[in-house]
């Protein structure tokens, strides 16, 4: 006889536990993950509210006005992007001293520093607290009289850490107004396309493949374009990876298949490449790379030249 249960002798237990409804809660947890998955944004509690004197009128102040009583600039922005808002208040701090406010031209000069950085190796130099600085580019350093710790530069600008200061802010900018200099350095080279140089200045080794000469026509087709933001680390399409794999791992094998010794030796003495590049066996796409660029694009980083 088969058994039914008597609610009035089981009772109804509870167990203790909640099972979720899946749906409903990704849409709850949606933005949390949007937010979580991105590594810029800035808090308003990470930035620093200290100025030497609070403005008057809040309602009219300009980012102008907030490096004038030494807000930073990086700071600044965030807090004016936010609104100004009554949560987070200027503080006035009486040791802030007004002559040991950085100036607009030192500014200046610092968002260069940073924004050369962004351009030519897509990362922000590092803090000063950071132990392990890369070397500054002699551009930097020599042509522009740049020569203090590169944390110098950022510390003048930026309370906080600036990775989480979207560094894509870069691309926008306008090459209308640099200086000659910047430009003919600009000139030379970019990041995302150093592995890339060889192959606009070296011909193949006799004897290659039919699959490592379509390879090398795709590298010399990409380096002789001009360059581009599909390309450029800092804002790269994700098409790029499907397409045609991690750029650098594959360019570095690619390089070692296709030209001589003496000849990587060269590039390497001539600092058209850091170093010889080591076998990456893992990294084995560049063996299907058909000679067509897919990967360019047309967002040129550099505007065309006006034809007088």
């Amino acid at each position: 006889m088969a058994f039914t249960a008597d609610v009035s002798i089981t009772g109804v237990p509870d167990f203790k536990v909640v099972d979720i409804n899946p749906v409903e809660v990704a849409k709850c947890l949606q933005v949390y993950v949007e937010r979580g998955s991105k590594l810029t944004g800035v808090s308003l509690d990470d930035i620093c509210l200290s100025v030497s004197s609070v403005p008057k009128d809040i309602s009219k102040v300009t980012l102008v006005d907030l490096l004038e009583v030494g807000m930073k600039l990086f700071d600044a922005i965030v807090w004016l992007t936010a609104g100004k808002p009554a949560s987070h208040p200027l503080q006035e701090d009486p040791t802030i001293e007004k002559d040991k406010i950085a100036g607009l031209h030192e500014v200046a000069k610092s968002v260069f520093y940073v924004y050369f950085f962004l351009l030519t190796q897509a990362r922000y130099p590092v803090r000063s607290e950071d132990k392990n600085p890369p070397k500054v580019p002699n551009f930097l350093s020599v042509v522009m009289g740049l020569g203090e710790p590169q944390g110098t530069y950022v510390d003048r600008i930026c309370t906080f850490n600036p990775v989480g200061f979207d560094a894509r802010w870069a691309q926008n900018v306008s090459f209308r107004g640099l200086g000659q200099e910047a430009l003919s350095r600009f000139g030379l080279g970019v990041a995302g396309y150093r592995l890339f140089g060889p192959f606009k200045l070296y011909p193949p080794k006799a004897g290659i493949s039919t699959a490592l000469q379509a390879a090398y026509d795709f590298a010399r087709a990409v380096a002789i374009s001009n360059p581009t933001w599909s390309v450029h680390p800092l804002t790269r399409d994700p098409g790029v990876l499907t397409r045609r794999g991690n750029l650098n791992k594959n360019l570095g094998n690619l390089i070692l298949d296709v030209f001589t010794d003496e000849h990587i030796d060269e590039m390497v003495n001539a600092k058209v490449i850091f170093a010889k590049p080591t076998r990456e066996p893992a990294y084995r796409n560049y063996l299907q790379w058909t000679a067509n660029d897919d990967i360019s694009g047309g967002n040129a980083i550099f505007p065309p030249v006006p034809v007088i």
